[in-house]
């Protein structure tokens, strides 16, 4: 994160001191860790853990920073440790420099109990691009929490996204699902937003939740039922969304999947979304 976005996410609470811890050298700002909570209450997520690359003891200061870190927040009764999004560029495995960070900060972070990790994309849609055609194979209806609960459990067999699948290891579908809304409900967005997707005949062929981050709005989630795969559903989905927000007045639409999740990434950019970034996910 730059300067700014750190500033604004301390003006707005979701960063705060006593969720903070900076490691000094003689007096020197040589690293730092900063937990992060969407509602200003509670940390969900390590947002910012850094240490001067050219310093001899980078490792050490990641792993010091994370030990202290977790036993603060675990006296104020979090669960620790949570979860932590590297921000690299798209061509990080040409630049020697990065691949090395890359790997030093996943280790000190295996160290620290987030041994996991997941690379994902994060693509953008910015005003002037050029948008998808408006969906006309799909109409979307708006429904109850327990119509999204049962869709979302449906969708998850066979789903390409790494989180849903590991999920589905050691849950079942209509808790996995339950999960998901309750997420998606917490998140910026309106409920009023989101919509089930029904082809001409009148079946349920996926859903389509427009959302929104603290600074933008978001793609959110979308996803197509297993027996209705492989017709391009997907790109009725992403262009109801992409136009839902435009209509809103959004100038900067952002989305994510999982590196492994070719035909979403494909998706985004026939809908003129570019890669800006990668992300890569390290969690318990």
């Amino acid at each position: 994160m730059t300067p700014v976005e750190i500033e604004a996410e301390i003006g707005a609470k979701r960063l705060r001191p006593e969720w903070s811890v900076l490691a000094l050298d003689d007096d020197m700002i040589v690293g730092r860790a900063m937990w992060w909570s969407r509602d200003g209450q509670t940390p969900i997520a390590l947002d910012v853990w850094d240490a001067r690359c050219d310093h001899p003891e980078a490792t050490t200061i990641l792993n010091d920073l994370l030990t202290r870190g977790h036993a603060l927040l675990a006296d104020a009764g979090v669960d620790v440790p949570l979860q932590h999004t590297m921000r690299i560029p798209t061509t990080w495995r040409d630049d020697e420099l990065i691949r090395r960070d890359v790997a030093v900060k996943t280790a000190a972070a295996a160290a620290g109990g987030l041994a996991r990790s997941n690379e994902r994309r994060q693509f953008q849609w910015d005003a002037g691009s050029s948008m998808p055609p408006e969906p006309h194979r799909l109409r979307f209806e708006p429904a109850d929490d327990s119509t999204f609960v049962e869709m979302f459990a449906r969708a998850a067999q066979g789903s390409l996204d790494v989180m849903t699948r590991r999920e589905l290891a050691v849950t079942d579908p209509l808790t996995l699902a339950r999960g998901e809304v309750d997420y998606y409900r917490s998140c910026p967005g309106d409920r009023d937003w989101w919509r089930v997707a029904y082809d001409l005949a009148g079946n349920v062929v996926g859903v389509a939740i427009p959302s929104a981050t603290p600074t933008n709005r978001n793609v959110g989630y979308l996803a197509i039922l297993p027996e209705h795969r492989g017709h391009g559903y997907v790109n009725d989905l992403l262009a109801y969304i992409t136009h839902f927000h435009v209509r809103e007045g959004a100038l900067c639409i952002t989305g994510t999947t999982d590196a492994v999740n070719t035909p979403m990434a494909l998706a985004f950019n026939r809908a003129g979304y570019q890669c800006t970034e990668t992300r890569i996910e390290l969690e318990k």
